[in-house]
């Protein structure tokens, strides 16, 4: 265990004699921005960041199977959804990613009272950022440790492991209300099989300015996505926001590509096959309405646009038959029995959908790439973990895409 005296010697420590802070990011107490400590117009882009006591905070890790056009927000309120309560957003979910692939999604997600976060912003003021104070310390813990604040108002804990912040709580101020805290989160540490490697103890009086600013650009360049996390009302809001954005805008560029690319190489086609048969270019049009229909019109751009609405309207070619045979198919071939349990098929000609429950992400991983390689297009549209019994899925197959094949 390290008491406060021993960590303001390590944070004093600097052979340069200057600390190397982040000019950009300015860290504090809630008691300095009481003071007037806090220079708020310090540099032209500045931002502060409030290290306060929170009493309602709590800090889940998550693995999603979900890549960077998913929609990660909603996967986590179905994930949480016992802790968001009835959806009346008095709980502020603030998701901080550390880890993002195409198909795999890894992070924190923290949830606070929106009560407790406003009335916070009343006495810090505006554009001010909200980290939990013991975060500030993450990389004196060594990655995988335990780091305590203190200071009038309560003391609260925050446990790391492997670089990332895994549990948080606060107490009530008391005598011995550290060394309290300190023996919860080691007997929680024991029943978890998670050893605590450092143990960092922080009365927030005895520090000054200059070593919390210090402790806190080394836990910027440590976790990653710290730099854009705030806790504050405005920024949980903000967030939302901009994820339903981006989502609707993916789909809309996307089909927007597809229909642009589509008509390049159509075009291209076109004026290709003009130029080299160009006596031939007035009897292009009923030529190619013939191959594709195989039957003559004195009208092929109207006969098409009905062919094209009739086509709509009828839905996709592939039978129920097909539909099962194909996902028997991936069944068989995807994971280890036991593993996947199918509990729905909804069938339909624009589109298909499976429900079931697996024992884990790589189950359902598994199932969808093999869905893929048996005649669909395969997404995972919604996975839930349910306490004690692995996860809930839905998987939909994009009949559109499908043609038919098996």
């Amino acid at each position: 265990m390290m008491d406060s005296g021993k960590l303001k010697n390590l944070f004093s420590h600097d052979p340069s004699g200057q600390l190397k802070t982040n000019e950009n990011i300015r860290f504090c107490t809630e008691e300095d921005i009481a003071c007037r400590n806090v220079p708020m117009s310090s540099s032209k882009n500045g931002r502060v960041i409030a290290l306060l006591q929170l009493r309602t905070l709590s800090v889940h890790p998550f693995s999603l199977p979900l890549g960077k056009n998913g929609r990660v927000r909603d996967a986590l309120r179905m994930s949480f959804r016992s802790l968001l309560g009835n959806d009346d957003d008095s709980i502020l979910m603030i998701p901080q990613v550390t880890e993002q692939g195409s198909y795999r999604t890894e992070g924190v997600v923290w949830f606070v009272s929106k009560t407790e976060i406003e009335e916070a912003e009343k006495r810090l003021g505006n554009g001010i950022a909200i980290w939990p104070a013991p975060l500030v310390l993450l990389h004196e813990t060594g990655g995988s440790g335990l780091a305590i604040w203190s200071t009038d108002g309560g003391t609260s804990g925050m446990l790391f492991k492997d670089g990332s912040p895994v549990l948080y709580r606060w107490m009530p101020p008391s005598e011995n209300a550290a060394e309290t805290l300190e023996k919860w989160f080691a007997d929680y540490s024991r029943s978890a099989d998670m050893p605590i490697y450092n143990v960092i103890t922080a009365e927030s009086s005895s520090l000054s300015s200059k070593y919390i600013q210090k402790a806190g650009t080394e836990t910027l360049k440590s976790l990653k996505g710290s730099a854009f996390l705030d806790l504050s009302v405005k920024s949980a809001d903000s967030a939302r926001k901009l994820e339903s954005f981006f989502a609707s805008a993916f789909r809309t560029a996307r089909a927007a590509i597809l229909l642009g690319l589509l008509f390049l190489l159509l075009s291209a086609g076109a004026f290709l096959y003009s130029r080299l048969n160009s006596d031939r270019f007035e009897q292009f049009p009923f030529e190619i309405y013939e191959t594709a229909f195989k039957e003559r019109s004195n009208s092929p751009l109207a006969s098409s646009s009905v062919k094209i609405r009739n086509l709509g309207a009828g839905g996709t070619n592939m039978s129920l038959e097909l539909a099962l045979e194909n996902i028997a198919a991936a069944w068989k071939t995807s994971t280890p029995s036991g593993s996947l349990k199918l509990d729905a098929i909804r069938y339909g000609t624009e589109r298909t959908e499976i429900q079931g429950t697996a024992s884990g992400s790589g189950a359902v991983e598994s199932l969808r790439d093999s869905l893929n390689k048996n005649g669909f297009s395969a997404k995972i549209t919604d996975i839930q973990q349910i306490p004690g019994s692995g996860m809930r899925f839905s998987i939909g197959l994009d009949s559109s895409e499908r043609s038919g094949q098996k």
